[in-house]
């Protein structure tokens, strides 16, 4: 059911009213969510119990004119992410998405929200934000920080206690948000599974990364430091062949006041695997990260592949190295041929038989 609703005079005169929908969404409003991955699950509010999602919708005289939300986690609401900005064609230039940011800011802060991260690659949509405090923070990725908060990054990731390591939720999104998208460690290869760098900014790789680690197929787990804030990350995702369903790609990322902590992360990571038959642990990075290439080798990775000349800097070129950890040499199929596309059926042996007696 949506909020009361506000009104407020556009420019031109005509009266914006703005209402808040929350999940469910009735079906007249699922255009709301553009994901794919997870739309179903977001629509219907199956994430609401960890992840807030209020819809700002304006309409002119009872017609829709655009929409924008924030996701935000359920228990703490400090830090969110912009997402699904849209305005009717024949509503530009009204000033109406103006309107509904100041909004949506205003209900963010009064939630007692600290930072908002969004991308863009419209220029139009970029002095927008702008307009609004908002400054370009990684990539084509912007971020607002509410006042006050200048100092965010040093108080959301300062060390503040040793934390604990937990199974990732979906209301991780914005924490694992503010996570990637922080400047430290300035590794080349952020999340290989995902394809994504150092200068690439992370949101919806989130939700793509939760899909894939779900069920056998893998785990995502986090550390959490006092105060609920995500400083750790790592997760794997099982090789999706027959032949290679007993290794997992794994993704790792920790604030450099964690560092300490890498190990509990990565031990969570093969316990993981151990219970899902994953006997390796392969991780991709740059060879110029010598850092990172120095703490695999102490949590026991070893170098096993080296694609030479593989990135391309802008100063030069660099080689992509393999790492793995050998859990077990007992490695076992989890599932069979069948499980797999391109097993032959039942039916089609019985031909291949018949071929061969005739």
């Amino acid at each position: 059911m949506p909020n009361p609703t506000r009104t407020i005079p556009l420019p031109t005169g005509e009266p914006l009213t703005i209402s808040v929908l929350h999940p469910p969404l009735p079906e007249d409003w699922a255009h709301l969510v553009w994901w794919g991955v997870v739309r179903d699950e977001l629509v219907s509010g199956v994430v609401s119990p960890w992840l807030y999602t209020p819809y700002f919708i304006g309409e002119i005289d009872g017609a829709f004119a655009a929409s924008m939300t924030y996701y935000t986690p359920e228990d703490t609401r400090d830090v969110g992410v912009v997402e699904f900005v849209q305005t009717v064609e024949t509503h530009r230039r009204k000033g109406i998405a103006s309107v509904l940011l100041q909004y949506m800011i205003e209900r963010f802060r009064e939630d007692g929200g600290k930072a908002l991260y969004l991308c863009t690659a419209n220029p139009g949509a970029g002095t927008l934000y702008e307009k609004h405090g908002f400054r370009y923070h990684l990539g084509d990725g912007m971020r607002y920080l509410a006042p006050g908060c200048d100092g965010f990054d040093e108080a959301y990731f300062g060390y503040a206690g040793p934390g604990q390591v937990r199974d990732a939720h979906w209301g991780d999104l914005p924490r694992v948000t503010a996570l990637y998208n922080h400047g430290t460690p300035g590794w080349l290869v952020k999340d290989y599974i995902s394809h994504c760098f150092s200068d690439t900014r992370y949101e919806q790789h989130f939700m793509k990364l939760m899909k894939q680690a779900e069920g056998d197929s893998g785990a995502f787990v986090v550390l959490e430091s006092p105060g609920h804030h995500v400083v750790g990350a790592a997760a794997m995702v099982r090789y999706d062949t027959f032949y290679e369903q007993h290794v997992a790609e794994m993704t790792l990322r920790i604030i450099p006041n964690y560092m300490g902590r890498i190990s509990d992360i990565i031990e969570a990571m093969e316990v993981k695997a151990t219970e899902q038959s994953i006997s390796v642990l392969q991780i991709h990075l740059a060879d110029c990260d010598d850092d990172q290439k120095a703490l695999l080798r102490d949590a026991g990775f070893s170098e096993e592949g080296r694609l030479k000349r593989h990135l391309l800097l802008d100063d030069g070129v660099t080689d992509l190295l393999i790492y793995r950890k050998h859990l077990t040499s007992d490695a076992k199929h989890t599932n069979s041929r069948d499980d797999y596309y391109g097993s032959r059926f039942l039916w089609q042996e019985e031909r291949v038989r018949k071929e061969k007696d005739t």
